[in-house]
């Protein structure tokens, strides 16, 4: 295993500001959601990261061509906040943009991608979202990957342990060509607060899920797919961000990313965390099946009109199975044996991950009552 590999053994954890916040993060946001991690349990589940996006730096770099903080967002600047986070016994994340300018408008990091990831170190910053912008005055003939393998140089040479994100949205199929290169790549555009196709300029819950689940060959320890981040607890609030989910989408979305191996990248704002968020966000026996030390993503075993059921391989010999309903109304769903990889007579618990209730002893076939859009999750344990 890639010395950089230790970074992410099991898909990332933590929060981001830019899906609630968009391009305006500032001190007392960050200092406060970091406090937060430790007050309401996320910091004990496994949430590590606390990630400042876009909109972080002033809007011209200084005389010395280096980026500065917003004065007016962070006062102090930002070795205050990596000091704080880190005497919480979290990390620290920051975004670049991988162009001349970032979809904020902010300073972009082409031409000074080496002196960038010094200061990023400098500052004691532990991730880089590195976010690609194409505009029509850039340089002629820029190569998405030969950028992101420059960056990632430059963050080596600085000797800090830097985990990096790969977010170039799935332009050029980073899952063939970021291991080694990066910890995690995005495998489509912008994920959206909706269940649905496309929503605004970003994609629904489901269209990605289609867009990444076939990719599971290209996962495993220290390299990971990203279908993006965590819209759970957003609630059609937020215009921008789209219509919103039902709790049971929300709650397929939480289970259908842990089978998936993704990160965990948590959107709304956990300085209000509504009960309902918490109880989804929150939920220890889904986490531990996204932080299983096998590292392997869940794939489609069968596929029928309207549903799919999953298989997710864990340490110790038992599986995970997700049997997602696409339909609009509740469905009574068929989950076999065959499905699950244990063969005839072979004794086996089931146990419901999303309502945690044991369901007894593995049965040649398995009905179960699914919500519409739900995802019941399944661990299938030998006796």
């Amino acid at each position: 295993m890639a010395s950089q590999d230790i970074l992410a053994l099991t898909p990332p954890m933590g929060w981001n500001s830019y899906n609630t916040f968009n391009c305006e993060p500032n001190e007392e946001l960050i200092m406060e959601v970091a406090k937060g991690f430790v007050e309401t349990g996320l910091k004990e589940a496994g949430y590590t990261y606390i990630n400042i996006d876009d909109g972080w730096m002033a809007p011209t770099r200084d005389g010395q061509g280096n980026l500065v903080a917003h004065p007016d967002k962070f006062p102090h600047g930002l070795k205050k906040i990596t000091d704080y986070i880190h005497s919480l016994g979290l990390k620290a994340g920051i975004y670049l943009g991988a162009g001349l300018k970032t979809y904020g408008e902010y300073p972009g990091s082409l031409g000074f991608e080496a002196r960038d990831a010094a200061l990023i170190a400098e500052w004691g910053f532990d991730l880089l979202k590195y976010d690609y912008r194409e505009l029509p005055d850039d340089p002629p003939n820029r190569d998405v990957i030969s950028e992101y393998r420059y960056m990632a140089s430059c963050l080596q040479k600085t000797g800090r342990p830097l985990l990096f994100s790969i977010c170039e949205h799935g332009r050029s199929r980073p899952w063939l060509w970021g291991k080694g290169v990066g910890q995690m790549w995005r495998t489509t555009p912008d994920i959206k607060d909706g269940f649905d196709g496309d929503v605004n300029w970003g994609w629904g819950i489901n269209k990605i899920i289609t867009q990444t689940h076939h990719l599971y060959p290209y996962a495993g320890p220290g390299h990971w797919n990203d279908p993006d981040m965590l819209v759970i607890g957003l609630k059609g609030r937020l215009s921008w961000q789209g219509p919103g989910c039902t709790e049971e989408e929300y709650k397929t979305h939480f289970a259908l990313w842990c089978l998936l191996a993704a990160p965990l990248l948590i959107g709304c704002d956990v300085r209000n965390l509504e009960n309902d968020t918490a109880n989804i966000l929150l939920n220890k026996e889904l986490i531990a099946i996204n932080q299983d030390r096998l590292g392997i993503q869940a794939r489609i075993v069968r596929q029928e009109v309207g549903y799919s059921i999953w298989r997710k391989e864990l340490a110790g010999g038992a599986v995970a199975m997700g049997v997602y309903n696409l339909f609009n109304q509740p469905k009574t769903l068929e989950l076999l044996r065959e499905d699950t990889g244990f063969a005839p007579n072979f004794k086996a618990t089931l146990r419901d991950l999303v309502k945690g209730e044991e369901l007894g002893e593995l049965k040649d076939v398995q009905a179960l009552d699914v919500a519409p859009h739900g995802c019941a999750v399944l661990k299938v344990t030998p006796v």
